[in-house]
């Protein structure tokens, strides 16, 4: 996010889990407020050693980002129980975020899924709050004090979330029954995000009289509304982009009889005949009639320059072709996600398991081109 490097940590429920490096700074920031400022002024924590009000504030802020992991995979669990495609749960500087594929498919489902995290977060402080308050008497304080901050910091983190704005789960609350009343997403999802740009400007403008009032401490309040607002406007965008492109099939863009490499080709052949001079980086691969991948310059590199004229281009092909591949029926508006910058920005087409074609990232944008958005 923001071009900055995120980490696989592994999957949870088959779901791909990833902390991207700007999470470290959130984290790092929490851990020492925690150890700082927070458990410092905890009733009986007075003379307790640097390193445990450390260890203690790290314990903590880990415990608080696994809740905010559990907020993502409600989402994600529940889009997926609803049949759609979650790519993978990301941790960020702003907390965290699933990155489903494909729009809910009705407002029923966009319902269900969008009050599902904030339930979450708001069940995880009623059962930190239990337990603090069953524990209270009993344990010391350095167990009960940090009951007591998830409970109050997920009540805020699920209440916060439900405000009324798009792209907070509030947002998608109200844009689902919009969307149920008027029977048009666009509509509904314009309306849910002029909503957020309004809660995230309203932010910064608070934000923007504390620190002029000395309150420094509402900067990062102040940014949060800055990226919601942004992402709110973004979002409106990305669904203008969808109901343009909803009525288009891949077939009607694609570009029709594709030009492909035979995979029984030495690389060293296939690099001077097809990249070598040619406009494209990237090619279909047909080995024995059939649809094997695609081959590109980036896989080539995979290749020592001596090995070329004895290493078969069927050899070093992507043969992926779940993601590499489309029915030539697929809506356009469901290949955006996968014609991203960050995707390899080409699929082929496949009409009754014989290639038909290929359709880029260009082909969606000469189709927008040609009718401007507003």
């Amino acid at each position: 996010m923001f071009d900055i490097p995120s980490f696989r940590l592994g999957k949870v429920f088959g779901i791909p889990f990833e902390v991207n490096l700007s999470w470290v700074v959130i984290f790092a920031l929490v851990a020492l407020t925690l150890a700082t400022s927070y458990y410092p002024d905890v009733t009986g924590a007075q003379g307790a050693p640097a390193w445990v009000l450390g260890a203690l504030g790290i314990v903590t802020a880990l415990l608080f980002f696994a809740s905010i992991l559990a907020h993502e995979l409600c989402h994600a669990v529940v889009t997926r129980l609803e049949g759609g495609k979650v790519e993978k749960i990301t941790l960020f500087i702003f907390g965290g975020v699933a990155q489903i594929q494909d729009e809910p498919r009705s407002p029923g489902r966009e319902l269900l899924m969008a009050a599902s995290g904030p339930a979450m977060s708001i069940l995880i402080a009623g059962v930190c709050f239990l337990g603090y308050t069953l524990t209270a008497t009993m344990w010391p304080w350095w167990l009960t004090s940090p009951l007591w901050y998830l409970a109050t910091i997920n009540l805020f983190v699920g209440v916060f979330n439900l405000l009324p704005g798009f792209p907070l789960d509030g947002g998608r609350v109200l844009r689902s029954i919009l969307w149920g009343i008027t029977g048009d997403i666009l509509k509904a999802t314009r309306w849910a995000a002029r909503s957020g740009q309004f809660i995230g400007w309203g932010m910064v403008a608070l934000a923007l009289l504390g620190v002029l009032n000395g309150d420094s401490g509402l900067i990062w309040f102040g940014l949060v509304g800055w990226f919601i607002a942004w992402l709110a406007g973004a979002a409106y965008r990305q669904q203008e982009v969808q109901s343009r492109l909803a009525d288009l099939t891949v077939e009607r863009i694609m570009t029709p009889h594709p030009d492909y490499v035979d995979g029984e080709l030495s690389v060293d052949t296939f690099v001077h005949d097809h990249l070598l001079g040619r406009q494209h980086s990237r090619y279909p691969v047909i080995d024995r009639g059939v649809i094997v991948g695609v081959v590109s310059l980036g896989d080539v590199k995979t290749i020592a320059r001596a090995d070329w004229p004895y290493v078969k281009v069927v050899d070093i092909t992507d043969k992926d072709l779940g993601n590499l591949s489309v029915d030539a029926s697929t809506p356009v508006h469901t290949t955006l996600g996968r014609l991203s910058a960050d995707k390899p920005g080409a699929l082929l087409v496949v009409r009754e398991g014989r290639l038909a074609g290929i359709v880029t990232r260009s082909d969606v944008l000469d189709v927008l081109n040609r009718s401007p958005l507003t």
